[in-house]
């Protein structure tokens, strides 16, 4: 292969990776693993190993998580768009909050809720928790993986 052919399919290389990194800018999922976490009423009643985990995910308008919960406190940071979290606050009540870009919010252990893209643009969230290792990665969609999110059967909210 000439010197020049060599060049060209390095370059060509070089600008896939590019154009991927572009790609993959507006999603971002980075986990890490924890000695010991003590999961209270939904571990063991010890420390176990555990995984933190920080994500940054889109939301299109209409888009909804469905109901869940997590075993950790997790961390929820807006930062672009409008969302609707609803959460279970006693048997068959619930109640909504709207969050606007900017807005943070936390989602306690074993708090029963779900959030929605309830704006006309798209939603970006940032979100952390720990889960268990042992319970693993999820793969939701084919572009959304998470740990850490429990789905629950929709409660009949009034």
């Amino acid at each position: 292969m000439s010197g020049k052919r060599k060049l060209a399919v390095a370059l060509v290389a070089v600008l896939a990776l590019v154009g991927t990194a572009v790609a993959l800018a507006t999603a971002s999922f980075s986990i890490g693993t924890v000695a010991s976490y003590d999961f209270g009423g939904f571990g063991p009643g010890y420390p176990i190993p555990a995984t933190m985990q920080i994500e940054s995910f889109t939301m299109n308008p209409g888009d909804t998580i469905p109901w869940h919960y997590h075993k950790a406190t997790s961390y929820v940071i807006l930062k672009k768009g409008t969302l609707t979290e609803e959460h279970l606050v006693g048997p068959d009540q619930c109640a909504s909050v709207q969050l606007k870009a900017g807005s943070a919010f936390i989602e306690n252990a074993g708090e029963v809720h779900t959030v929605s893209n309830t704006g006309k643009d798209v939603a970006v969230i940032w979100w952390s928790t720990v889960f268990p290792q042992q319970d693993g990665i999820s793969q939701f969609t084919p572009d959304f993986k998470s740990g850490g999110v429990y789905v629950v059967d929709a409660p009949n909210c009034h």
